[in-house]
């Protein structure tokens, strides 16, 4: 049995669509939402979802992200193997940090006939394309029957830029909670005492804490479970209160 997960920004009935197309084409697939209430149009939170996500699955799982401003345009669909997984997408960068980071073997335009329905609708290739592609591989089916091999697709970098006494990152994420996640990882600065931060604008103090409940008021910043920093309140927004959101520029002294 192969695991399929789905990404995507759509709410509504159009995930279970998709589902019914993998499993109508691949029945004996797991299909696993892992979340559709990506922000609209996001690609950069999505990439971060997937990123933060990906290595909890069994190898030979196939990762599908669906968030797609581009649809029906020229951007090409692709899938890739890497080390461990197969991932399936538009390629607008939402693929790129975790098929990076897990070793990208090969990759290929979707292109053949076979890994798509019959008709292709300009405006769900959700449904029409990639479940299909996914399903195709999730079955068995070679990743390399899908298309034409390619080298290049489209790069997302999470931007950071890190001193010694000082880094400037972007927030790549925010939870319902309003927790803002930094491009920031744990393992490239570590972090004691206060930091002034500038965030959505406008200049605060955040305690390095390593849990929530440190925190007794105010902003702080710890390494969250994917090992990035967070910017976070406790039982309170921080996005709300630094203004910030996803794309804003932060920068942070020490």
């Amino acid at each position: 049995m192969t695991i399929v997960t789905l990404t995507t920004d759509f709410g509504g009935h159009y995930a279970g669509i998709m589902k019914g197309v993998l499993k109508r084409i691949a029945p004996q697939a797991e299909v696993i939402d892992l979340t559709h209430d990506v922000e609209a149009w996001d690609v950069r939170s999505a990439a971060f979802v997937l990123l933060s996500s990906y290595k909890y699955f069994p190898d030979g799982t196939v990762h599908v992200v669906v968030v797609d401003p581009g649809v029906g345009t020229s951007r090409r669909a692709i899938a890739i193997r890497t080390r461990r997984y197969f991932f399936v997408g538009p390629d607008n960068g939402v693929l790129y940090p975790a098929s990076e980071e897990d070793g990208v073997e090969e990759a290929f335009e979707i292109s053949n006939p076979e890994f798509m329905l019959k008709e292709v609708s300009s405006t769900f290739q959700g449904r029409d394309v990639f479940a299909p592609a996914a399903a195709m591989i999730a079955s068995g089916r070679p990743i390399s029957d899908s298309g034409k091999r390619i080298d290049r697709w489209e790069g997302l970098e999470f931007w950071r830029i890190v001193g010694s006494r000082s880094a400037d990152c972007e927030v790549v994420y925010e939870d319902r909670f309003g927790n803002l996640t930094l491009s920031l990882r744990g393992c490239d600065v570590e972090l004691n005492g206060d930091v002034e931060l500038v965030a959505g604008g406008r200049r605060f103090v955040a305690a390095k804490v390593r849990t929530f409940s440190d925190l007794k008021g105010g902003l702080g910043l710890l390494v969250g479970s994917a090992g990035f920093y967070e910017i976070v309140a406790n039982r309170g927004s921080a996005r709300s209160l630094t203004g910030a959101r996803v794309g804003s520029r932060v920068s942070l002294e020490w």
